[in-house]
């Protein structure tokens, strides 16, 4: 179960808002809680419209100098990217741009297997291939190796990223990347294609309306899918580029949207980041990044061929991720105690590389705790991804691993290593260390609504004009709302019930909450049950009729006290990892044979897989009991846990002694030693 917060709003800066805005109340409420409490914040955020002066971003007039100084000298210039979609956006404008300006250009973007990066191999490739000047694009700020073997070479460097840089910075004729110490640029958080479009507006000089009008669409799918904040000049780029992805005349784009099954007309930042942005992704993963980036710069059937490929290898993606997850978690039912590990750690032979980041993504929100994922190859060495919560930074576990890893890297919620096969047991080992040592009680994974909704706040001119927010996205994500208490009137089941609708009346208003990929088999909701709702709202329209729907993020029964819950199963996990807990909470985690029979009753009659949660709320018995007695039932062939983490009770062939289970024989031994120490 996930923990729920709700933000705060300030009444009086909303007030101050709507007196001098034209924003409905909820729309001004929404701002409030994300801090925007000023007008003028409020007018920075919506009227933003224009770039800013692309010469505040650190030697673009370095750069601009070296590029036309190479054009004017008939040069070849190499423009190298990467296999990401922002690296592959990012290369495709310039790489462009350059063409249509009858520049002699190559580009080369690295297959995954050669890594993220300028290599030397590469750069080889590149000399003889005549180029004098490399322009990187969303990479370069740390490659002070391989800028120094460019110059050793006779050619030229000019850097264009994003990333943070380390101590020691490259040798190049100019390094443009906001995050250096002496960028005037008030704004930081561009993606690479974001920076790659600045130096094009530079080379245009200052012709920005020219640049945005060529190239805004590709910028917007770098932009939503690098996952950087959909705020200020971001913002500007999103939405200049969205609204040119309605009409874009890129024939390979057209048929990309087509295949994924996009209504142009209602394009939006969620359609990129869902369909488009995978699918571009997928060509770096499962094929060459070369096929997306000619989808975006080439014309007629090739480009329409192009945007084929990714589709079939988006699909093949999609594939690879559904084995390993299924390989997995036949691995976790044999072995169900490595998910309640503070960081669970799994490896895998021959994994692929370009999902194992995807499945790690996958498994932290099944599970709501950081992730490690290795892929083992044939030459005795793992390559892993990892994902994490906020408050539990990975990249920070990983540099104390450091002693035995080959190399790695990331931020505080996302990473990467390279470890020696043999390493992988000592590996978990200081992984799991460090996490106790650092962490008694882990982070717990955290949704975060931005307001508790009224009935009152459900009407059609606020709901209307929340899409003023948009785009949405990372640092602006679409607004997410609380209900509190939400009577359920109907659990109706969708497509043969792989998901499911709850008709609901809430504080005066009825609405249909729909929750997709939630099996009605397994929801645990009936009929006149009081639920606690986190969802998004929209309006819907048919024959003529409005309606208001919520689109459930998360769900529980109504009277869950969420502190109380997690301790007593912080609690319960601390018992399975055998960590030392007082006498006191072991007896209470211990249910008689009474509750035992009373608590199989209960769930034989609900007639369908369960969740601990709500059964702990419909019982009123604190889940590490609960948890303990799922447990014996487990143990005993009375019940399994099914794929998606709930509880499904089984029927014996013979008579069951729930008090074989070795659950229940552990825990009575701890309370007996416990007691014997204290006589």
């Amino acid at each position: 179960m996930k923990r729920w917060e709700v933000r705060e709003i300030n009444t009086d800066a909303v007030k101050e808002t709507l007196s001098s805005t034209d924003l409905s109340e909820l729309t001004a409420e929404i701002m409030s809680a994300r801090g925007y409490n000023s007008i003028d914040d409020i007018k920075a955020f919506f009227n933003g419209t224009e770039l800013s002066d692309p010469y505040l971003l650190p030697d673009m007039d370095k750069a601009v100098e070296t590029i036309n100084q190479a054009i004017e000298n008939g040069e070849t210039i190499c423009v190298y990217g990467d296999y990401d979609c922002d690296g592959v956006t990012s290369t495709a404008i310039l790489y462009d741009y350059f063409i249509n300006m009858g520049v002699e250009t190559l580009c080369y973007i690295p297959e995954r297997s050669e890594g993220y990066g300028l290599n030397l191999r590469a750069i080889d490739e590149i000399r003889q291939n005549g180029a004098t000047l490399i322009v990187t694009v969303d990479n370069g700020i740390t490659a002070v190796r391989e800028a120094d073997y460019i110059y050793e070479l006779g050619m030229k460097l000019v850097v264009t990223d994003h990333h943070q840089p380390a101590e020691a910075l490259p040798r190049a004729e100019a390094l443009v990347d906001p995050y250096l110490e002496n960028c005037k640029s008030e704004f930081k958080d561009f993606a690479g294609v974001g920076v790659a479009l600045k130096l094009l507006c530079a080379l245009e000089e200052g012709g920005a309306d020219f640049i945005v009008e060529q190239y805004a669409d590709i910028c917007a799918i770098g932009t939503i899918a690098d996952i950087v904040p959909l705020t200020s000049e971001n913002r500007t780029i999103a939405n200049m580029g969205l609204a040119q992805l309605k009409y874009t005349e890129r024939e390979g784009l057209v048929s990309l949207i087509e295949q994924s099954g996009i209504n142009r007309d209602s394009i939006n930042s969620s359609s990129v980041a869902y369909f488009l942005a995978p699918r571009i992704n997928a060509a770096g993963r499962f094929g060459s990044a070369l096929t997306a980036l000619d989808m975006l710069v080439t014309e007629g059937n090739e480009a329409v061929e192009n945007a084929r490929k990714l589709t079939t290898l988006n699909d093949q993606r999609k594939q690879c991720e559904a084995e390993i997850i299924s390989e997995i978690g036949a691995y976790i039912s044999e072995n169900p105690d490595i998910v309640h590990d503070r960081v669970i750690i799994l490896s895998g032979k021959g994994w692929h590389h370009g999902v194992i980041g995807i499945v790690a993504a996958r498994l932290l929100e099944r599970y709501e705790r950081p992730v490690v994922i290795l892929s083992i190859d044939d030459n005795g060495f793992a390559v892993g991804s990892a994902r994490s919560i906020q408050g539990f930074n990975i990249f920070k576990c990983f540099d104390s691993c450091k002693e035995i890893l080959v190399k790695y890297g990331g931020h505080e919620c996302a990473g990467g290593l390279t470890v020696k096969e043999l390493d992988i047991p000592r590996l978990k080992e200081m992984i799991l260390s460090y996490a106790k040592e650092n962490f008694p009680t882990m982070p717990r994974f955290t949704l975060t609504a931005d307001k508790l909704l009224r009935g009152a706040d459900i009407t059609e001119k606020n709901i209307a004009d929340l899409a003023r927010i948009e785009p949405f996205g990372a640092g602006n994500p679409e607004p997410l709302f609380a209900l509190s208490g939400a009577a359920v009137l109907k659990v109706v089941p969708l497509k043969n019930g792989e998901h499911t609708k709850l008709e609901v009346s809430y504080d005066g208003v009825h609405l249909s909450c729909l929750m997709f990929r939630r099996k009605t088999v397994s929801a645990g909701i009936q009929a006149g049950d009081k639920v606690d709702l986190m969802g998004t709202l929209s309006i819907n329209e048919y024959n003529g009729r409005k309606s208001f729907t919520l689109t459930v993020t998360d769900y529980r029964l109504h009277g869950i006290r969420q502190d109380s819950y997690f301790a007593a199963y912080d609690a319960y996990e601390s018992f399975r990892r055998g960590e030392e807990l007082p006498l006191e909470i072991l007896k209470k985690g211990r249910p008689s044979r009474e509750e035992l029979v009373s608590i199989y009753k209960y769930a034989s009659g609900l007639k369908a897989p369960f969740a601990v949660a709500n059964l702990s709320c419909r019982l009123g018995i604190n889940c590490f009991k609960l948890s303990v007695a799922v447990d014996a039932f487990c143990e005993t062939g009375l019940s399994r846990t099914a794929e998606n983490g709930y509880i499904e009770l089984t029927s014996p062939k013979a008579r069951v002694d729930i008090e074989s289970s070795v659950t229940l024989h552990r825990l009575d031994s701890l309370i007996k030693e416990y007691e014997n120490a204290q006589e």
